[in-house]
């Protein structure tokens, strides 16, 4: 219910005085979420593979960050990797669960998975082995009181060497988990 104020024609407003200054008052108050992975554990079997992660929204904006719609996909590494993760940036899915709030500054962590089916893994021969190399993406898309963001990233996944490269995932080795795993992030990214 609304209720309209009528003020008489002959009725001048009174001007309050302007309350003393607190500070520097902005109006590009806007939240910007950052997306960090910590992939934990790769299970791979006859029927998919999955990978295991810690991943975590940081809200490094100055304003709340609402109804967060976090997802993430696995992608084979191969000439066409950089168009199916552009695609899937350009095109996130909408729906009902999401994260109510992060307020500025604040991190949420969130322990989850990502599985693909074995037929849709993409397995390269190297050196008389069968490997995979995946790549995950991520899309986290929100809402504030001025607009809409998106911040979308994306990483290359292996078995930590403790140096530079990482090595593929064997999945000729029948039914296998891995622990020690190891991310590089990959160029593919959206802040908007």
């Amino acid at each position: 219910m609304s209720t309209r104020l009528r003020v008489a024609p002959e009725a001048k407003p009174e001007i309050a005085p302007a309350p003393p200054s607190l500070g520097i008052i902005s109006t590009r108050l806007r939240p910007w979420l950052d997306i960090e992975f910590v992939p934990l554990e790769a299970v791979f079997n006859e029927r998919h593979g999955v990978i295991q992660f810690d991943v975590t929204l940081f809200n490094s904006g100055s304003a709340p960050a609402r109804e967060i719609r976090l997802e993430a996909r696995l992608f084979n590494a191969g000439a066409d990797q950089d168009e199916a993760i552009e695609r899937y940036f350009a095109n996130p899915t909408v729906n009902d669960d999401h994260i109510d709030v992060i307020q500025p500054l604040k991190r949420m962590t969130f322990r989850t998975s990502a599985t693909v089916p074995r037929e849709q893994m993409r397995i390269f021969e190297a050196g008389g082995r069968k490997v995979w190399v995946p790549l995950i993406g991520f899309n986290a898309g929100y809402r504030w009181s001025g607009g809409e963001g998106q911040t979308s990233a994306s990483y290359l996944l292996g078995r930590n060497t403790n140096g530079e490269k990482m090595a593929p995932f064997r999945v000729d080795l029948g039914a296998r988990a891995f622990k020690d795993l190891g991310a590089h992030e990959h160029n593919m990214r959206l802040r908007r």
